[in-house]
């Protein structure tokens, strides 16, 4: 079962990637070091569901203002 605040930086993840280029995307994957996603497929929209994961991960382990 989700929950609400899930559900708002699950949103805020997807429209970050949405909002980048292809290039930008590609960058950010590098930069992870993600390299074998790039190489792997052709596909830019699984790319961009990496890329979205990945930024879902790292806005969930931020802190919140409870600690």
């Amino acid at each position: 079962m989700s929950h609400w605040s899930k559900d708002i930086i699950a949103d805020n993840a997807i429209d970050h990637v949405a909002n980048m280029s292809d290039r930008d995307v590609l960058n950010a994957l590098a930069t992870a070091g993600k390299v074998d996603v790039i190489r792997s497929t052709t596909d830019m929209d699984t790319k961009r569901d990496v890329l979205i994961d990945m930024v879902f991960d790292d806005m969930m382990d931020r802190p919140g203002p409870h600690g």
